[in-house]
């Protein structure tokens, strides 16, 4: 009885190249493309994994506003976890009781040659280092898995230089190339259909092979230091409210705590209070 949790972001979907691509405003028929372009690279995991005898499927809707995917576009199958606020944002749902996690349409990290859109969590946040390392969202997200709940990330697909990134944190990991960045907001595509091809072939591939998944749990030992460098001095004046929080510089501050959970929590107060200085600039 295998249980799969799977997180969809849709910068890294296929044909996805433009801010247009992600939001409802200003290009709601670009934005409608791109979700049911996501749509149909989740599907092709689902439907695989379902037909390979997985008996539960979360997908948590990891994008922006969370509301992306329409229930009538997915599988009927699988349970959706739509919207926001949600405790543990990208990871939300997330427990001990899935068997494994899969991460569609991500992306890399902020400042990273040829990748498309890549960013950190959030516009106004350009680096986030624990213990001194820097992570992307991906890399983040594999981390709460195997050290807060013991679930590996047997799966993930991207942009070129998200899956190099990604495989420099988990060799062994299965991956589904997309696109090749050229710019922040140029790529050249995989032809749709070998891409959803190749989703198939890889959920079925890596299902057959429990075996290897626990290579992909990763470690850490605490304490962790979580380091956040924002883009300007507002943002680092904000996220520095938050009880606990220390100011390192201008645009930096750092957190300390024995527990990657509270990392992780900590980590999504500081980018969801950013909201707020919109209005201030």
């Amino acid at each position: 009885m295998t249980r799969l949790y799977i997180s969809a972001d849709i910068e890294g979907a296929c044909g996805v190249v433009s801010t247009h691509h992600c939001a409802p405003h200003p290009d709601r028929t670009v934005y409608d493309w791109a979700v049911n372009q996501l749509a149909a690279e989740v599907n092709a995991v689902v439907q695989t994994a379902l037909a390979e005898g997985v008996s539960h499927i979360l997908v948590n809707d990891s994008h922006f506003t969370m509301t992306n995917l329409r229930l009538d576009q997915l599988d009927s199958r699988v349970s959706v976890l739509t919207g926001k606020p949600k405790r543990c944002a990208m990871s939300a749902g997330l427990d001990a009781s899935y068997d494994a996690a899969i991460y569609v349409g991500y992306h890399a990290k902020a400042g990273t040659h040829q990748g498309v859109l890549c960013h950190t969590f959030h516009s106004k946040l350009f680096d986030v280092s624990i213990n001194g390392v820097s992570y992307g969202e991906g890399g983040i997200n594999a981390l709460y898995a195997s050290l807060v709940h013991g679930v590996p990330v047997i799966l993930t697909s991207g942009d070129r230089a998200y899956l190099s990134e990604i495989r420099s944190l988990i060799p062994g990991l299965e991956t589904v190339e997309t696109k090749v960045g050229l710019t922040y907001t140029a790529a050249e595509c995989h032809p749709v259909q070998a891409v959803l091809a190749d989703y198939q072939a890889k959920t079925c591939q890596i299902l057959k092979n429990h075996a290897v998944w626990s290579k992909n749990l990763l470690t850490l030992k605490g304490p962790y230091e979580l380091v956040l460098t924002f883009i300007n001095p507002l943002a680092a004046d904000a996220a520095n409210t938050i009880p606990g929080v220390q100011r390192v510089d201008g645009t930096r501050i750092a957190f300390q705590t024995d527990q990657f959970e509270v990392v992780y929590q900590m980590l999504q107060s500081c980018y969801s209070i950013l909201a707020y200085t919109q209005y201030l600039e």
